[in-house]
């Protein structure tokens, strides 16, 4: 009686043609802690630029 349930509820979820249920883009999802913005992007690199001319100077 439950594997029974269990293989009616599986048809209930299956789905017919599994790839028309994909949609997207195609790129790749990475995770929110690897996505930045250009903003971010640039305000880093502006970062770094700073701290590259303050440890030239203290040489």
């Amino acid at each position: 009686m439950l594997r029974a349930g269990i293989d009616r509820l599986r048809e209930w979820l299956a789905v017919e043609d599994p790839d028309g249920r994909i949609g997207g883009t195609g790129d790749a999802i990475t995770s929110p802690q690897h996505r930045r913005s250009p903003d971010a992007e640039r305000e880093l690199e502006r970062l770094a630029t700073i701290a590259e001319e303050r440890r030239n100077e203290d040489s």
